[in-house]
């Protein structure tokens, strides 16, 4: 006879192994709003109800890497502190399938300049002088990668990822704060 008893190391290593990634994203995401409302305290609320844009998409299963991630979430938050379309493709986004697309066949001059400027522009490091060969290919090439930029952007574009209605009870982190859809939340009650 198999024993069949699971002990609790057991289930809590099995919990941690499946759901570990997602608690260190979600770290990493809250660290990214606090940095955006410091960049743009005006926008702090609308920053701070921003969480549910950061889960990455179709992408996230490649967003793993801290450096990935925050990247997204970053243009993500800044895009909402600007007040522009959350739906585009990330930088991040386009150049995981981009990358994904050359595990299958190679890319062209126009692809690995659109991978490399959105590479750079996501702040990656920089890998096999990426920097360096940008400029050349930009050169040649840069009416085409700021085509195929927007067809990309386009495509990896997700609709879910927009702010709906906002409503706030007055309470960030279960601490009591001022904020702007507060006053709203009230006004409507």
């Amino acid at each position: 006879m198999t024993d069949t008893t699971t002990t609790a190391a057991e289930i809590l290593a099995g919990f941690e192994e499946s759901f570990g990634g997602i608690f260190e994203r979600m770290s990493w995401a809250e660290d990214e709003i606090a940095q955006a409302q410091a960049r743009h305290p005006e926008q702090a609320d609308a920053i701070y109800h921003s969480f549910s844009l950061l889960s990455g998409g179709e992408a996230s299963a490649r967003m793993t890497v801290e450096a990935v991630y925050r990247s997204h979430a970053r243009e993500i938050l800044e895009r909402v502190a600007a007040g522009e379309d959350t739906r585009p493709g990330t930088a991040v986004e386009v150049v995981i399938g981009l990358l994904a697309a050359a595990e299958r066949a190679p890319l062209s001059h126009e692809g690995f300049g659109l991978c490399a400027r959105l590479w750079i522009a996501a702040g990656l490091p920089d890998h096999d002088d990426f920097a360096d060969k940008l400029g050349h290919i930009e050169a040649l090439h840069a009416d085409r990668i700021d085509t195929e930029e927007i067809d990309a952007r386009r495509a990896c574009r997700d609709d879910a990822r927009k702010l709906g209605r906002i409503e706030c009870d007055g309470q960030h982190h279960g601490e009591q704060v001022t904020c702007s859809y507060a006053a709203a939340h009230d006004a409507a009650a």
